[in-house]
């Protein structure tokens, strides 16, 4: 039943922990893990180097599920996986490694310390880690014993590097004023939680997405909450939440990807308006989305079919340099599924996308 509840499209496939392996794999048909373009999408590369105590290997075979990033460090990129544990890259994913602590489990999600680098918290689910030397080793801070939950987000404030948050599927809202060591129950939505988001420009402010509910916004740490979701029924379809992303370029403008398509907000959630796709309303899945933090005109998506039971995925990539105007289509690297896209902080040409499969 948790699995009826919780999953919806691809996340289907995407939610549903599996043990894998780290190893080797070629570019193209079938590869998974992280590839990069230096020229906005237009080619990529395999970025797939791991750094082992055995010698290099690689990440080609992980199954990507999303990527996080250090609000210190535009260099410093974090990719969890799909029951195959936590990598991390310090040098813009020119070479990885993994977190040895945390090797085998699904990293729903991960907030590094804006104001520590090395201070970093991480779920898997059923726990909350953290590790205060960046990432070489971890300690429990927080279970969940309920079996039928997940911790699906934390989340650090930007005011306040000692509260943490967060978020779990059922709803319930978490809270650390110590870094960590103790928490509460500060909100119960009792609808499916997905996104817990920390806005870095406005300390105490948070924004919650659910699945079939619709935004919810916080500005006092998450003590109260406003509704955000009227405006999002104008769009049908726009409940099926797939990402919630934080404009990096303009502050109070967020980017709601659900299975209508692509809307913008740039008053903290009161309004919205569509970005007019190539892709019509509800025809495909946007798995991955992106800004460039150095030009926002400049958006990026994929657009993803599945075939029957999540197999023989069909994937685009669209790009567009007029805000959402004009959009170009564009080949993409692997015929695997793409699940998560980041953009470089400081370099506007350099893009990263993780890809996975749908087997269970």
């Amino acid at each position: 039943m948790l699995k009826k509840k919780i999953l919806i499209g691809l996340a289907a496939f995407l939610l549903l922990a599996g043990q894998g392996c780290v190893s080797f794999s070629k570019k193209g048909s079938g590869a998974m893990g992280v590839f990069r373009s230096g020229d906005k999408g237009e080619s990529w590369q395999p970025a797939f180097t791991l750094l082992t105590d055995q010698g290099i290997k690689s990440i080609g075979l992980v199954k990507a599920y999303k990527f996080f990033t250090d609000p210190s460090d535009p260099n410093a990129l974090y990719l969890g996986s799909r029951g195959q544990g936590l990598f991390y890259s310090y040098n813009n994913g020119q070479t990885w490694q993994l977190a040895k602590d945390m090797q085998g489990k699904f990293i729903y999600a991960l907030a590094v310390d804006p104001r520590d680098k090395c201070n970093i918290y991480a779920s898997d689910g059923g726990h909350i880690y953290k590790t205060d030397d960046c990432a070489r080793t971890w300690k429990m801070v927080f279970t969940e014993e309920r079996p039928d939950q997940r911790l699906a987000a934390v989340a650090v404030d930007a005011g306040d590097s000692k509260t943490i948050y967060g978020a779990e599927l059922g709803g319930d809202v978490l809270r650390s004023r110590d870094s960590g060591a103790s928490w509460r129950i500060v909100h119960r939505f009792g609808v499916d939680t997905r996104y817990l988001l920390a806005d870095p420009a406005k300390p105490g402010r948070l924004y919650a997405a659910t699945l079939g509910s619709g935004l919810f916004r916080s500005d006092d740490n998450g003590n109260s909450w406003q509704d955000m979701s009227k405006p999002l029924e104008n769009f049908s379809g726009s409940k099926d939440f797939y990402k919630l992303i934080l404009n990096p370029a303009q502050a109070n403008s967020l980017f709601w990807i659900s299975k209508y398509g692509i809307l913008r907000s740039d008053d903290s959630g009161e309004t919205w308006v569509d970005l007019k796709l190539l892709t019509p309303p509800g025809s495909v899945n946007i798995y991955a989305f992106a800004v460039n933090p150095q030009n926002q005109s400049e958006l990026y998506y994929t657009g993803t079919i599945l075939g029957e039971g999540g197999a023989n995925a069909r994937s685009t990539f669209y790009k567009s340099v007029d805000g959402g105007k004009n959009w170009v289509t564009r080949k993409l690297p692997t015929n695997t599924i793409p699940v998560d896209m980041l953009a470089h902080k400081k370099s506007g040409n350099t893009l990263f996308l993780g890809f996975t499969t749908a087997d269970k």
